[in-house]
């Protein structure tokens, strides 16, 4: 795949994850500040950046952040973090404010539950609209690839069907979950700058489709292998 097509692909997840940080930083806040201690999340925070950028870096340049910039970025989440906990310290004030004033815990928790459900919808609807341009994207790119190989000679007409069938939906399944990869991180991790956000659901959507590629290309072999070893029987 093409490193121009990649710049596309990963172009869609990462803006679809940064539309959606706002909805996974109120999921951290609801619940996921909970499961992790804030070292665990740095850690986990850096690893993810790393690898997603350096699946940028190799497959689609154009996108790369950079070594240096993304450095910098990670070094500053400090600050960002810091601005988190005080938005998290005024949101309790709030909500012990809310309850001296009559509103039972019962009621909050509620509230909270509804907030946390609220946000975890925003995430499935962007990562539901990326999947359904990444689909669109990659079955016009299919429907090319297939009808230049059958007017070459090099696929029949079903294969070439299959073939636009196969990048439409790996497309879709790719951008989606680059979105819901960038998503779950802050969600468990907290709030991120935009670049970060955007490099991890970049990343995680060309590394998804590399890995999508290769599992259908070794399932199509089999399937021939199989094919050609019954037809040798029967003959």
């Amino acid at each position: 795949m093409s490193s121009r097509r990649n710049n596309i692909l990963g172009s869609i997840a990462g803006s679809g994850a940064v539309a959606v940080r706002g909805a996974a930083e109120a999921l951290f806040s609801a619940a996921g500040k909970r499961l992790l201690d804030e070292g665990t999340r740095e850690g986990l925070r850096r690893v993810m950046v790393e690898n997603t950028t350096a699946v940028v870096d190799a497959l689609a340049p154009g996108l790369s952040l950079g070594a240096q910039t993304t450095g910098k970025i990670i070094a500053e989440q400090g600050g960002t973090q810091a601005a988190a906990m005080v938005a998290q310290a005024a949101g309790r004030h709030v909500g012990q404010a809310a309850l001296t004033d009559g509103v039972s815990a019962a009621v909050a928790k509620g509230l909270a539950r509804e907030a946390m459900r609220a946000a975890g919808r925003e995430v499935l609807k962007g990562a539901g609209k990326a999947a359904g341009i990444g689909f669109v994207l990659d079955g016009a790119f299919g429907a090319y690839e297939g009808v230049t190989a059958y007017q070459r000679g090099e696929m029949t007409r079903n294969e070439a069907l299959a073939h636009a069938a196969q990048e439409a939906s790996t497309g879709a399944v790719a951008t989606g979950a680059g979105v819901l990869l960038a998503a779950g991180l802050v969600a468990v991790t907290g709030g991120a700058a935009a670049p970060l956000v955007f490099a991890v659901g970049a990343g995680g959507a060309i590394g998804a489709k590399q890995v999508l590629r290769r599992l259908i290309g070794r399932v199509s072999s089999k399937v021939l292998a199989r094919d050609v070893a019954d037809g040798g029987q029967v003959g």
